[in-house]
């Protein structure tokens, strides 16, 4: 539901809470009228009490409102998605050549505000733009991929195994390789992406979208384990 649905909700709302008041005190005039003329011949204590009625269902009917209207406005502004940083917007990572020297030891960098590792594409950056995917994330071009942690299977968070230097998800036994392409286990594809782009030297990752992996069987670097797995099944 976006924050303009959910305010027009709240508006019909505030506007059907109003009607039972505005029906009560049309009534309350109505009758006011009929025997107007009367009025003046009603005991000073009567006429009292109409209008303290009149008075206190003016006030509930005003406080209704107001309360509703603080209710909406408390509402949308708890809903409204504010992406000045962290998931769900684009961040700014750091240096594209600092993170290039970094990650030349071959060990994923973990960003926590975006929840994805940052590695370095090991393979053929042509072989990449064949990759729709791949394409689609930009990894051809910027020569990096940002590997969202949820495993494909049933989402839960992928470690890294330094001795194989794959990633191997402990609930289910799915195994990625330092690329994030699927290599063993029930998932049914590659980790999932984020867009990498390079601007003015700096790293972005757009976390908006999700790009779906690439689809089992591709196999463009690192066929094999490198070492002991960390995850047996």
């Amino acid at each position: 539901m976006t924050p303009i649905q959910f305010a027009l909700i709240i508006a019909l709302a505030s506007l059907l809470a109003w009607i039972p008041f505005a029906l009560i005190g049309a009534r309350g005039r109505k009758a006011g009228g009929a025997t107007g003329g009367q009025l003046e011949a009603l005991p000073v204590s009567d006429v009292t009490d109409v209008g303290r009625r009149k008075f206190l269902l003016r006030g509930v009917g005003f406080a209704s409102l107001a309360f509703l209207g603080q209710f909406a406005l408390a509402s949308i502004d708890f809903l409204y998605p504010r992406l000045r940083g962290g998931f769900g917007s684009k961040i700014d990572v750091g240096s594209a050549e600092d993170l290039r020297a970094e990650l030349g030891s071959r060990e994923p960098k973990f960003i926590p505000d975006g929840r994805f590792y940052l590695t370095l594409y090991e393979g053929d950056p042509a072989e990449a733009a064949d990759i729709p995917a791949y394409k689609a994330a930009n990894v051809d071009v910027s020569g990096f991929m940002a590997l969202y942690r949820k495993c494909v299977h049933l989402g839960c968070s992928v470690p890294w195994c330094a001795p194989a230097k794959w990633f191997e998800c402990p609930c289910h036994g799915s195994k990625y390789s330092v690329n994030g392409e699927y290599r063993d286990g029930p998932a049914p594809r590659s980790l999932d992406q984020f867009r990498v782009e390079v601007v003015d030297g700096q790293l972005i990752v757009d976390t908006a979208t999700i790009i779906a992996g690439a689809p089992r069987g591709t196999v463009t670097t690192q066929p094999q384990p490198e070492g002991a797995h960390c995850v047996t099944a």
